[in-house]
């Protein structure tokens, strides 16, 4: 038996072959993250299944969800989190003490993109919602996390009720599955920004801006984008300018960025236009493909400024995409107008289908208002 280092309770494998699960993860850590990573990690998973290492079975799943939730598509988890469910619920003690913190972060994982997918109907988020509830009180674990899933599907859904839920989970204690403090405090200026509570997002926000609390890797690009969509909302262009540069530096490494992506985008579509067609082209590969519908709106919704302005200006426009992609010419020469009718038409398609499965105007409402011409621009 070994203890908290991670290795296995059981390394080895039926039929006494022997079954490597350390040195399997020493070589998957040694890839490039995203893609190649969670291609290795599925193969790991594949290996632990044949071996029976229910230790590394476990494992290997939650690596992979994290691999897909914090740098590639995030809804990709999705299978592999609820795998990891019925295999603990099998055996509850291949994990050791670490176990229950482990299930409870990955079932938040997989609950956490069906507020971004809307295929999945709202009956069945409800369903998984009651599950992630019963076992907070089962391992009196997540809380707190337990009240941001819900303000984080209400904010599309009834924004009275998503404020309810932010306050039960400003108050809720924090434990070992909390949120990093950064993330919770950049949810909490989006929050009293969607309000119009300026005055206290500037409360949460000071400990951010003044460098108290510790950033994790997606802050803080988060608090950024947060103001960002309240710039845009009042048409302040001048005062997102310097914003979106900072988050294109910061917020632009990987398909899970694609979000910032498109809030930069946004931005330039009216400030720097040959820099937004440019973003737009090299980051056309990371939307292609991708499961996560909102990621794919907020990246269609600046592509659609984008190249809407630019055949304000030309009418051909010569870029390098991906053949996958629908217009795609082999000369490379594209009507500006037409790739801005492309991106709106799925912008506009994807914000229909959100608003058929919450019950709202909440993205119907967003497109249009981007698409309103700036008050204010930058010098």
């Amino acid at each position: 038996m070994k203890g908290k280092d991670g290795n296995s309770y059981k390394e080895k494998a039926a039929g006494g072959k022997s079954f490597n699960g350390r040195g399997l993860q020493n070589l998957i850590q040694r890839l490039p993250e995203g893609a190649p990573r969670m291609a290795a990690i599925a193969d790991a998973i594949r290996q632990a299944d044949e071996a029976q290492d229910h230790f590394w079975r476990l494992f290997f799943r939650y690596d992979y969800a994290c691999e897909a939730t914090f740098r590639d598509d995030p809804p990709k988890c999705m299978p592999v989190a609820a795998e990891f469910q019925a295999i603990y619920e099998e055996h509850p003690d291949a994990l050791g003490p670490n176990g229950p913190e482990m299930y409870l972060m990955i079932m938040q994982m997989g609950i956490d993109p069906i507020a971004h997918l809307p295929q999945i109907p709202m009956a069945q988020w409800q369903t998984l919602m009651n599950q992630f509830l019963g076992l907070t009180k089962r391992f009196n674990l997540a809380h707190r996390t337990y009240w941001w899933q819900m303000c984080q599907f209400m904010i599309y859904v009834d924004q009275k009720k998503a404020y309810e839920c932010f306050r039960k989970f400003w108050k809720t204690g924090r434990d070992a599955i909390s949120d990093c403090r950064a993330c919770e405090r950049s949810n909490a200026v989006r929050l009293s920004l969607l309000a119009g509570d300026r005055e206290g997002a500037e409360e949460y926000a000071a400990p951010l801006k003044a460098g108290k609390i510790s950033f994790c890797a997606d802050t803080p690009q988060k608090m950024w984008m947060a103001y960002l969509e309240d710039y845009y909302r009042h048409g302040d262009y001048k005062a997102a300018a310097p914003i979106a540069e900072s988050l294109y530096r910061k917020g632009n490494k990987d398909r899970s960025n694609l979000d910032y992506v498109g809030a930069v985008l946004q931005c330039w579509a009216h400030t720097d236009n040959d820099r937004a067609v440019t973003l737009a082209e090299s980051r056309l590969s990371w939307r292609m493909g991708m499961w996560d519908q909102r990621l794919s709106y907020l990246y269609d919704k600046g592509a659609w400024l984008t190249f809407r302005e630019l055949a304000k200006r030309m009418d051909t426009v010569h870029l390098e995409l991906p053949k996958e992609f629908p217009l795609w010419r082999e000369d490379g020469s594209y009507s500006a107008q037409a790739l801005a009718d492309h991106f709106y038409s799925q912008a506009a398609d994807i914000a229909a289908r959100f608003d058929a499965r919450n019950g709202s105007r909440w993205y119907a409402d967003d497109l249009k208002a981007s698409g309103r011409m700036p008050r204010t621009m930058p010098d």
